[in-house]
């Protein structure tokens, strides 16, 4: 069970963050800035602003990876700004994503940490134009330009975690927790943690494929017809005597021949000496009677009679047929006072 949950839980990566990774989210992923307060949170200085900003964005650039992650741990759902006599608030936890995502495995999530530099540069754009003594109206034009590039191709693919989203993000964080003790204890890097879990991962991915390729196999051997003892309905030895002597009486001696053996057969699938099996070759059906049983020198003779005829396409005469009716006469399958019956 905890292989399942590992495969199910980490296919984008163990230590090394997928190609969008997820952190339980705060508030959601979509930047905004509100005129006005709105929820209770510790409010910050412009300057604080600004120079939290510039952190991020030297996280962000690889700069000081040894605080990152405190640095990410401390950022709140949201900044409330105090900007002289306004204040505004900024969401960023897409910021943490990034944060996570640098700190992880930046080769793996270039495209990510693209978008969150490019947010970066324009609060911190914004940023500058509302510390400078310019027009109300300028300080407008200012946030249409903000609005306007957050609207840009490059943020639209951003959008609110799910539900599931979050529990995956904490299901996985758990993991990774657990994971993390359990190699520090026993004293291996996380570069070696990483390859021997990436390694479980993929034996254990193995071990599902096969298991399933193999359950579909056996589904699809279940899912076939078995044929073996059907017999058609009205189909038994008197429905071929019956058509064996139909078709000597029109001369149709080869049709004859090959409806007096199966109805030699079904003789016998009658009696329980052969299985009800019309899948078998007659060679096979022969083989399965004792030689010493007095039914096996009439069967060997049809068996033989119908390979000449049947499936040697050899000629067949009254002769053969009548060859063919006695054998029938020693299976009791016809009576002795049946008469051949000559081509007319």
């Amino acid at each position: 069970m905890l292989l399942l949950l590992i495969a199910l839980l980490f296919p984008g990566g163990l230590w090394s963050a997928p190609g969008s990774p997820q952190t339980p989210p705060k508030n959601g992923p979509q930047t905004a800035m509100k005129d006005g307060p709105q929820i209770a949170l510790k409010q910050i200085s412009m300057a604080e602003y600004v120079d939290k900003l510039r952190a991020a964005s030297a996280f962000l650039n690889g700069e000081n990876p040894a605080g990152i992650g405190s640095f990410r741990e401390s950022l709140p759902g949201e900044w409330s700004v105090e900007a002289k006599d306004q204040s505004f608030y900024v969401k960023i936890d897409w910021l943490s994503v990034a944060l996570l995502a640098r700190e992880k495995s930046a080769q793996e999530n270039v495209d990510l940490l693209r978008q969150a530099r490019q947010r970066l540069d324009a609060l911190q754009e914004s940023a500058a134009g509302l510390r400078s003594p310019v027009p109300r109206a300028d300080l407008d034009h200012a946030r249409a330009d903000v609005d306007r590039i957050l609207r840009g191709r490059e943020f639209q693919g951003a959008h609110e975690p799910t539900w599931w989203d979050k529990q995956m993000a904490r299901a996985r964080a758990w993991i990774s927790r657990q994971l993390d003790r359990l190699f520090n204890r026993i004293g291996i890097s996380a570069s070696v943690g990483n390859a021997l879990a990436w390694t479980l991962v993929i034996l254990l991915g193995l071990l599902l494929s096969f298991w399933a390729v193999r359950s579909v196999i056996n589904a699809a051997r279940r899912a076939e017809m078995d044929l073996s003892g059907a017999i058609p309905a009205g189909q038994d030895w008197r429905y071929w005597a019956k058509i064996a002597r139909a078709a000597a009486e029109r001369g149709d001696y080869r049709a004859a021949i090959h409806a007096a053996y199966w109805t030699g057969v079904a003789q016998l699938e009658e009696i329980h000496l052969l299985p009800e099996d019309r899948s078998r070759t007659p060679r096979e059906s022969l083989r399965m009677v004792q030689r010493g049983h007095a039914a096996y020198m009439p069967l060997a003779q049809l068996t033989r009679r119908l390979e000449f005829t049947w499936y040697g396409f050899q000629s067949a005469t009254a002769e053969d047929w009548d060859d063919a009716r006695k054998q029938l006469e020693a299976l009791e399958c016809l009576r002795n006072s049946t008469h051949a019956i000559a081509n007319s």
